[in-house]
């Protein structure tokens, strides 16, 4: 009797395990990047990687993840209309959608993850038969981006057609939904005490969305540095929520422009409150050198539930 009850602990044992490491596979970037140790704002960024000579020079240096530019127009030296690399208002480009990622791929032994950010519902749309094309050989960690709803300060430019993007991005469920906010900045020297802040309307909003569209797969809000740090009880409320609506792996990627004024303490607090494990940083290099955060990683959620079970194991191997 004991030794059955051994044999089935042992494949309770190994049961939980397997599940733990298929589970962790959906932790895409902490996976993919294990010396960050699960916290993710150790990641690193390039951005603007839109022409081959940024593209080359990035995948040679120290950046992890590449953010880049999606917009329907020319390659140079080309007449046919396509998904380029540039940010409005450029549409030419020397660096196709297609030969962006085909690059990366190409460089099997450099590890970089890319986010590409969609500026319009035809960009995407004309990107689709290239993510297609190269699907299976895309064995780094993708963001697909937009701005899909209107945020703080009566911002100018105009959102990426929510029901469409995210619907078409549930397509690739592997990949991270990267989905925010249209922004506008008051970054005046006059403007030191910034009060604009993301409200509670905007990010149930996106809640509303994202569940009305059934999303399980990685979700990560990009919001702006500043207006985030205004009111942390909000972000609060955006990341609890998530998780109340069966939105899984949910994270914050907090970025900012140079020139935006940023509460460094308070972004600071916000981001240990989130958590390290649940919060990217894409910020410039000075504000980055202000902020005041633990040095300790966070534990890996798999790290924890693998030793518990081991743990479990051996605990019954020994009363047996």
């Amino acid at each position: 009797m004991k030794s059955v009850v051994k044999t089935a602990s042992s494949l309770l044992a190994l049961a939980v395990i397997q599940s733990v490491m298929c589970a962790s596979v959906t932790e895409t970037v902490a996976n993919f990047f294990p010396e960050v140790e699960g916290n993710l704002t150790k990641i690193t960024w390039a951005h603007a990687v839109n022409n081959k000579t940024m593209l080359n020079k990035t995948l040679e240096g120290n950046a992890m993840m590449l953010e880049a530019d999606v917009v329907l127009g020319k390659v140079t030296g080309q007449d046919v209309q396509q998904p380029i690399m540039a940010h409005p208002p450029a549409n030419e480009s020397d660096l196709s959608l297609e030969n962006f990622l085909n690059t990366v791929i190409e460089r099997k032994g450099i590890k970089k993850g890319v986010k590409l950010d969609f500026k319009t519902v035809e960009a995407f749309n004309a990107s689709k038969p290239i993510l297609d094309k190269v699907r299976d050989n895309l064995t780094f960690p993708v963001f697909l981006n937009a701005d899909i709803l209107e945020g703080p300060t009566n911002a100018t430019a105009t959102p990426v057609d929510p029901k469409f993007f995210v619907t078409q991005a549930k397509t690739y469920p592997k990949y991270t939904l990267s989905v925010g906010w249209t922004t506008s900045y008051a970054s005046s020297e006059n403007n030191t005490e910034n009060i604009d802040r993301y409200t509670e309307q905007q990010v149930q909003r996106m809640i509303n969305t994202l569940k009305e569209q059934q999303v399980t797969q990685p979700v990560t809000y990009p919001v702006r540095a500043g207006l985030a740090a205004n009111d942390i009880n909000v972000m609060k409320m955006l990341m609890e929520n998530s998780t109340g609506s069966g939105i899984k792996n949910a994270t914050l990627t907090v970025w900012s422009s140079e020139g935006d004024k940023v509460n460094a303490e308070k972004l600071s607090q916000l981001i240990r409150e989130i958590g390290v494990e649940k919060v990217y940083v894409d910020v410039p290099k000075e504000l980055m050198d202000k902020l005041r955060l633990s040095a300790a990683s966070s534990p890996r959620p798999a790290t924890l539930v693998l030793a518990a079970t081991l743990f479990l194991a051996v605990s019954l191997s020994t009363m047996l």
